[in-house]
C-alpha cells in the first residue's frame, strides 16, 4: 500500500494545539511546540543520519506553500543535494 501524502486539512492546522508532530505525508511535519509555537518542519535522512530542516512558521507559511517547499527538498534529495546545504549556499 503506498504512502499517503496531503493527510492535514488547514482546518486540522488550525484547531490543532497538542504539542507533538503531525504528519502531512512526503516527509512534511507540522511541529508544535510546548508554548505552542506551530511550525513546518521536513525530515528526512542522509547518509544514514536524520535531518530536519524548518520550512517556516504556520502563520507565516500556509499548508500549500509548505507542501510545495517540502516537494522542492524531496527533489533536490533525489538529485543527491542536501537540502540545508543547498539554501546555505
Amino acid at each position: 500500500m503506498p504512502r499517503a501524502i496531503n493527510k492535514l486539512s488547514q482546518l486540522a492546522v488550525a484547531k490543532t494545539t497538542k504539542p507533538g508532530l503531525y504528519a502531512d505525508g512526503g516527509n512534511l511535519y507540522l511541529q508544535i511546540t510546548s508554548a505552542g509555537a506551530k511550525s513546518w518542519l521536513f525530515r528526512y535522512m542522509l547518509k544514514g543520519k536524520p535531518r530536519g530542516m524548518g520550512l517556516g512558521p504556520v502563520h507565516t507559511i500556509g499548508l500549500a506553500e509548505a507542501r510545495t517547499r517540502a516537494l522542492d527538498c524531496r527533489r533536490l534529495l533525489l538529485d543527491g543535494i542536501d537540502p540545508i546545504d543547498s539554501r546555505e549556499a
